[in-house]
């Protein structure tokens, strides 16, 4: 190579390295945004399908002539089970300890309890849904039957689920601060006394905003879960007779600082107590699905159209014939229509096989998919390990340095997010959605400050690497310069190889299922820290830099070129 040359060619690279830097974090931050919509602006395509009787009304004689489903939001199952209510409740009807799907968050829970649908099914993933639900509830169940139906709850209850077309509704502001429960007891015990509603929906927000407020472990939170379970217990002095059925449960719990929408324990069981009419001794375990179907066999309807859920038949009196004729058959239509939709066949399904043939269904669908994906994935993982080989070939001890740099960005990030912040791999660490950008750009600057102290880490370390190190000046500065941005994009890689193991396990496209978004709010995070790091690497030449001009190691360069500099040797 001409003499002449080889510094153009430094500086191009040095260049080459920073466009590079930028360009992937832009990539991450573009992928990020795409990502997250299509968690939060997923659409169902089960609703896609002819329709399975969207409301299927089946008359059988209810269990109870009157049932009162009481949803305590935010309410932890340990925090439920100190409620003297609820015990007292469950001393002559059943107990259930219930699974939450995630995301764990209000609407998409509350949807649940409703109509039997998980999120994917529902198309209600986040708590940012507009308009109304468009699977059949209970309560239009109850309503085309034409049972005498009333709600006490939130606004929310409106634009969500209609709850304007019942005989009545009542509803009240999210609380913010104040407490609302006892006037909402007192909306339902009017409303009970006035109109005798065959079902009867009630909401009640506050033990969910002490959570928020104050934390699931906090003595507010209990405090509040005390005074729900007083006005609780007026409830059920007022109501309780021989033909009334009292359903309590939760949509989902806190964990101890406060926050939901992960997988943690606390967030994930919530318990269900049934009690008086129609209702049996019985405890175990089951899943938030089961709440709608089991609410419908009470009432005497057919389960929601698209509930997966099972009726808790050893909850329940004796059901008659054709109330288990009906559920069953609601539960074999819907397993039908959404083992077809995963490209799986129905056709040799037996009754009582609908769990497991749903869950064979799953597991093909992402075992066709990650088939699919390994093409893509791989070759994203080639990409980041070709990251390393192409700086060892210009530089091996710069590969060393930036190495031992994208190792320290590696620890510190995770330092910060895991013992510093307490954190977790977990929708729950937002607490509320209004937190979400305050939360994500702290990741930013978190990442970004990492990538200027991995830097530092590699200036520091380069010259033991190299036989005959050289000061940050003359033909010695690109390689100095160039360190920085090839320290980031070995952390660029680093994470690449994340994000492509999640690219092949769950892809970035959100299509019938949803993904385990334990891996998700991972994956997303490395994307955010990618973004932080593409874009903290312009600043990084600056940091090696000054570190070459000061090392007490390196020293004036008395050649023209020196075997071992970053890079065009």
């Amino acid at each position: 190579m001409r003499p002449g040359r080889a510094p153009i060619l430094r500086w191009l690279t040095l260049t080459g390295l920073l466009l590079a830097c930028a360009a992937l974090g832009y990539g991450a931050y573009v992928l990020a945004g795409y990502s997250w919509d299509q968690v939060a602006g997923y659409r169902s395509p089960y609703l896609d399908l002819p329709d399975p009787e969207a409301v299927t009304v089946t008359a059988t004689e209810p269990l109870a002539a009157r049932v009162v489903l009481v949803v305590v939001d935010g309410l932890r199952e340990d925090a439920a089970r100190q409620m003297s209510t609820l015990n007292n409740v469950q001393a002559y009807g059943s107990d259930f300890s219930l699974v939450v799907s995630e995301p764990s968050l209000s609407y998409p829970n509350w949807t649940t309890i409703l109509s039997g649908a998980r999120p994917h099914v529902s198309g209600v993933t986040t708590n940012w849904h507009e308009g109304r639900v468009a699977v059949p509830t209970v309560l239009d169940l109850a309503i085309a039957a034409g049972k005498t139906t009333a709600v006490v709850g939130p606004t929310d209850l409106s634009a969500l689920y209609g709850v304007e077309r019942a005989d009545a509704a009542q509803l009240r502001d999210w609380p913010k601060g104040g407490y609302v429960g006892g006037m909402m007891v007192d909306d339902a015990l009017v409303l009970l006394e006035q109109m005798d509603p065959a079902v009867l929906l009630l909401h009640i927000p506050d033990v969910d905003e002490a959570g928020h407020r104050s934390g699931g472990a906090s003595a507010e939170y209990l405090e509040v879960v005390r005074r729900v379970d007083a006005d609780l217990s007026r409830l059920v002095v007022g109501a309780q007779d021989d033909r009334t059925a009292f359903v309590f449960v939760s949509d989902h719990g806190h964990i101890d600082s406060g926050g939901h929408g992960g997988w943690e324990e606390d967030v994930v069981r919530v318990r269900l107590v049934m009690g008086g009419a129609g209702v049996a001794l019985d405890s175990g375990e089951g899943r938030l699905e089961d709440v709608a179907s089991t609410v419908s066999a009470l009432m005497g309807v057919a389960p929601p159209a698209y509930s997966e859920g099972e009726v808790l038949v050893s909850a329940l009196a004796t059901l008659p014939p054709e109330a288990v004729k009906g559920a069953a058959a609601q539960r074999a239509r819907f397993a039908r229509m959404y083992v077809e939709e995963l490209g799986g066949t129905a056709e040799d399904m037996n009754p009582g096989e609908e769990a497991a043939a749903m869950a064979a269904a799953e597991s093909a669908f992402l075992r066709r998919g990650r088939d699919g994906r390994l093409l893509a994935g791989s070759a994203v993982a080639l990409a980041c390990l070709a990251v390393f080989g192409l700086i060892g070939a210009a530089s091996r001890p710069a590969l060393l340095a930036a190495t031992v740099g994208a190792v320290a960005y590696t620890a510190i990030y995770n330092v910060l997010f895991f013992v510093i912040h307490g954190y977790h791999w977990s929708l729950s660490a937002f607490n509320t959605e209004d937190m979400i950008g305050s939360f994500m750009n702290g990741r930013l600057a978190e990442a970004a400050a990492a990538t200027l102290a991995g830097a530092l880490f590699a200036g520091v370390v380069y010259p033991y690497f190299r036989v005959d190190p050289k000061s940050a000046r003359g033909e010695h500065l690109p390689g100095w310069l160039s360190l920085g941005p090839a320290t980031a994009l070995c952390v660029l890689a680093l994470l690449g190889l994340q994000v492509a193991w999640y690219i092949w396990a769950w892809g970035s496209e959100v299509t019938a299922l949803l993904p385990d978004l334990k891996w998700g709010f991972k994956y997303n995070l490395d994307l955010v820290q990618a973004t932080a790091v593409g874009f903290a690497a312009l600043l990084t030449p600056l940091v090696t830099t000054a570190v070459g001009l000061y090392h007490p190691r390196v020293r004036r360069a008395s050649a023209p070129k020196v075997q071992g500099d970053l890079p065009g040797e």
